[in-house]
């Protein structure tokens, strides 16, 4: 049997387990499939919800595109330069070791409501997983190679662009893939605490106010657009670039 078969036969499994067990409570606490199925074509058609995922789709795209850029920039020279790499270990270690989500209510006070906290626990949270990975690939790089670059005159940026970048790529990948998964983690966690737009607001208000139809509703919204982009972003750049590798 084919695996998609397999993974789709895991909806209509959710889906009866879910019906049985709404059975016993009263929709108001537990709603139905259907009760959330209709709470989401009212919300479609006021306009609200395309709206909240709009905000969060646009944040998580702006964080983890200064983050990559970031870590990338930061792995090659950590990479490049011992004394560097020294420099900042014990930084990565520090903050690796604390939770995106601890800097949120820091961020609030010091930026205020709004994109910009929300943003910043997206790169906090994507930045060192990329960046571990990025120094991994740069300790991973022939000797050989670099030298061979070298003698044909490559120095600094070109060194970095010819050489640095087409080698650490693979392992660069691995990073994203996690950096990705926590940031989209962590953003809707942050927007719950602080947002004032996104999908984690639109089910922390709907918590606050009872309703749990929209509840549900946000929570089946995150998990359906991290499938989403994980079978069409994550999944397809990973198999191209992760097991390719120019190594000798």
């Amino acid at each position: 049997m084919k695996k998609w078969i397999i993974g789709f036969l895991a909806i209509p499994f959710v889906l009866i387990v879910w019906t049985l067990v709404s059975t016993q409570y009263p929709s108001y606490i537990f709603p139905s499939p259907i009760d959330v199925w209709n709470e989401g074509v009212r919300e479609l058609n006021k306009g609200e919800i395309q709206a909240h995922i709009l905000v969060s789709l646009k944040r998580l795209a702006i964080g983890f595109f200064i983050a990559s850029g970031l870590a990338f920039l930061v792995g090659i020279l950590a990479g490049a330069s011992k004394t560097f790499r020294y420099f900042i270990t014990p930084l990565v270690s520090f903050f690796q070791a604390t939770p995106p989500m601890a800097w949120a209510p820091m961020l609030i006070i010091l930026i205020g409501l709004g994109d910009g906290p929300m943003i910043a626990v997206i790169i906090i949270a994507s930045f060192f997983p990329i960046l571990i990975n990025v120094i991994q690939g740069m300790n991973q790089i022939p000797e050989s190679h670099i030298r061979a670059a070298q003698s044909l005159g490559a120095k600094k940026w070109k060194l970095a662009y010819h050489v640095y970048l087409p080698e650490i790529f693979p392992a660069a990948i691995s990073g994203i893939y996690i950096g990705f998964a926590i940031s989209w983690r962590s953003l809707v966690a942050a927007e719950m605490i602080g947002g004032n737009a996104g999908i984690g607001y639109f089910i922390a208000f709907n918590g606050q106010i009872g309703n749990a139809a929209s509840v549900l509703l946000g929570i089946i919204i995150i998990g359906f657009l991290a499938l989403l982009m994980d079978y069409l972003l994550l999944k397809p750049l990973h198999k191209r670039y992760a097991g390719w590798a120019s190594r000798g």
